[in-house]
């Protein structure tokens, strides 16, 4: 099974929201920390997706870190956008972390 998380989303829905008051990159490093020790136990397909909206690339970044792939969103592109583009072109079984309704509406319609 195929894991995507909506990162900031994740981070300020629980206890990571402390990291993230610190700094974003703390609270990012902290989310990917825990995702990495779930990816060992558990062995899942981990994605987390990011904003990257203000600061992104044009074309957006993708990296890895602890068996996690990390997805930042492009230039003026939401994270939700990105999660909304993964659920309609995948054909695997999906599992979406994110308490946004319109990314539960979206996996919804399409079966997740």
């Amino acid at each position: 099974m195929r894991i995507i998380i909506d990162g900031y989303n994740c981070i300020r829905q629980t206890d990571l929201r402390r990291y993230e008051d610190i700094s974003l990159e703390k609270g990012r490093n902290e989310l990917i920390k825990r995702l990495s020790f779930y990816k060992r136990v558990k062995g899942h397909q981990l994605t987390v997706v990011f904003d990257g909206t203000l600061g992104g690339s044009q074309s957006g970044e993708r990296d890895r870190s602890g068996g996690v792939s990390i997805i930042y969103s492009r230039r003026g592109e939401t994270a939700d956008a990105v999660i909304k583009r993964i659920i309609g072109s995948s054909s695997e079984e999906l599992l979406i972390v994110s308490s946004d309704r319109e990314i539960a509406s979206c996996a919804e319609r399409k079966g997740f």
